[in-house]
């Protein structure tokens, strides 16, 4: 209930505008996921094509170089047959190119039979992957990089096959590629800021870039199932999370299966503003649906909130009564909140008619009912002056006390009434100044001869609906009569105290004297007898012993 409480007309209209909007929402994701795919297939083309540029010298010179190893096989048998020549005719070759650093024949054994540089015969090819790859049928073969025993520097070498007439192995032509002279052959101007170019073939990658500082350290491992991904021509996205965060890495094939190139730009260097496209291909229409929701928010404050506020407020101020209050400010209000601010004044004003004729109705009624109980009090006290003037021409002193009785209970009756009919609220007796006056009556007819008898009354601040008033004024009064009648007798001073209070809804009266206790034919007398009565009648107990200083005691007990 209170998560509905708060659920207001704001919220809801908010969220419905949301799911309504949602769809688009969505669809801008879609279409983001969908450019940003694109742009990654455009960032990998746009890389792959730098790359090519960087490295076409490079990539023209190995394609030389394994030209060059095609070549010498068809004339390789002349060449053997000249030792000498055949050294010379390779340095002449190699010395044509300067990527190339050495050119040599193999046997089928590996060892070196010619050589474009001088070489002390302890260089060896077999075992040598690239070599056993040749020998096991292979046309041609790139080696991994490595340290040339020859030439003395870092080399890949591109071999060929030799076969004799019957297709039996002869050895092979290994052409070295110095690394060194090849990566000076790069044009990494091409290449954006911080990229790294490097070389892969099926046992590992080379960096050839300068730049050895802030370029990714390549696993070694993924050289050849990158190679056996690539084609020539059709580059490839290589996952880099694990090697290069930060960067996009893609290969290409240069040799097929053999050699290929590998390409790492940082990413905020490749298409930054078609990041920023797919971005705010995705955040245009989010702060535009905000940007909406946000309005509706504002527009219902405006709108709608701020004159419900200020009709609830009206309302208010008409529920205390103030119907006079007309809504002027609503006069500039929405024409719907204009009609409502018009109905609540109609009702206003018919609630201050019908207010108005109640209150009429209410103080004629309160007139007739003050009346009543004027009369009422006036017709008890014509019947207690009755009772006096017979009391006044009786002789029997029995008689006499007994009319004398009857006065002083007609006497509390009659002031129930008069206490009702003087008081503001009719439907209830203010206790207080009611017991005050009812015990300055009955110490006034009641005291006999030159007695000081003080009666004190201690009554919280109470106030009783006649029903209850008028049965525990009759207590009252018998219980003080017998206090007069019976407990100072023989005595020429006394005190009673009347003692109301009430708690929890239970309310307590008492009336205690400091007398001679109580008399042998109290409990039997008609006082008692009343007492008892007035007590029922009250749906209360009604309860009598001895005080704390003594005298007597008796006590009503009833419920409110």
């Amino acid at each position: 209930m209170e998560f509905t409480a708060k659920r207001g007309l704001r919220v809801q209209l908010v969220g419905v505008l949301a799911l309504a909007l949602s769809p688009l929402l969505i669809l801008s994701a879609v279409q983001s996921i969908f450019e940003l795919r694109e742009e990654r297939r455009q960032e990998t083309i746009a890389l792959y094509s730098a790359a090519l540029i960087a490295s076409q010298d490079l990539d023209a010179a190995l394609g030389r170089a394994d030209g060059v190893a095609s070549t010498i096989p068809s004339r390789s048998f002349a060449f053997l047959m000249d030792a000498r020549g055949c050294a010379n005719a390779m340095r002449r070759i190699a010395d044509s190119d300067d990527v190339i650093s050495n050119i040599v024949l193999i046997d089928p054994d590996g060892r070196v039979l010619c050589s474009a540089l001088d070489h002390d015969g302890s260089a060896n090819a077999a075992g040598t992957p690239w070599f056993e790859r040749l020998k096991a049928g292979e046309e041609a073969a790139f080696s991994s990089v490595s340290f040339g025993p020859i030439s003395r520097r870092p080399i890949i070498i591109a071999g060929r096959r030799m076969d004799g007439r019957d297709g039996e192995f002869l050895g092979a032509v290994g052409v070295a590629v110095d690394l060194r002279a090849a990566a000076r052959l790069l044009r990494e101007d091409f290449l954006p800021e911080g990229s790294t170019l490097a070389l892969l073939n099926r046992d590992g990658v080379v960096r050839l870039s300068q730049d050895s500082v802030t370029a990714p350290d390549f696993d070694d491992a993924l050289a050849e199932g990158v190679l056996d991904l690539a084609e020539e021509g059709e580059p490839i996205r290589v996952p880099s999370e694990g090697f290069a965060p930060g960067y996009a890495v893609i290969a290409a094939a240069l040799v097929v299966g053999e050699l290929g190139v590998l390409v790492a730009a940082p990413t905020d260097a490749i298409n930054a503003w078609g990041g920023f496209t797919v971005i705010s291909t995705l955040l245009i229409p989010t702060i535009m649906w905000l940007m909406a929701l946000a309005c509706v928010w504002i527009a219902v404050d405006i709108f709608v909130l701020r004159w419900l506020t200020y009709l609830r407020r009206m309302a208010r101020l008409y529920g205390g009564g103030r119907f006079d209050l007309p809504a002027r400010r609503a006069r500039t209000a929405p024409y719907e909140v204009r009609e409502l601010a018009d109905t609540m004044e109609r009702m206003a004003a018919s609630l201050e008619q019908q207010t108005k004729e109640l209150e009429d109705v209410v103080e004629q009624r309160g007139a007739l009912l003050r009346e009543i109980h004027h009369r009422v009090k006036n017709n008890l006290q014509i019947i207690v002056s009755l009772l006096n003037l017979q009391a006044g021409r009786l002789e029997d002193e029995g008689a006499k006390a007994a009319l004398y009785e009857a006065r002083r209970r007609i006497n509390a009756l009659a002031l129930v009434h008069r206490s009702l009919y003087e008081a503001e609220d009719l439907r209830y007796v203010n206790m207080r100044p009611f017991l005050e006056e009812l015990v300055r009556n009955l110490a006034d007819v009641s005291r006999i001869g030159d007695q000081l008898i003080t009666a004190e009354v201690r009554c919280d601040d109470l106030s009783f609906p006649p029903d209850q008033a008028a049965p525990l004024a009759l207590f009252v009064t018998e219980a003080i009569t017998n206090a007069y009648k019976h407990a100072f007798e023989g005595r020429e001073s006394g005190r009673i105290d009347i003692v109301l209070s009430c708690e929890d809804d239970q309310c307590r009266v008492e009336v205690i004297d400091d007398g001679n206790g109580e008399a042998d034919h109290a409990r039997s007398g008609t006082g008692s007898s009343l007492m008892r009565a007035f007590a029922t009648q009250l749906g209360g107990t009604m309860e009598r012993g001895a005080g704390e200083d003594g005298g007597y005691r008796a006590t009503l007990i009833f419920s409110l």
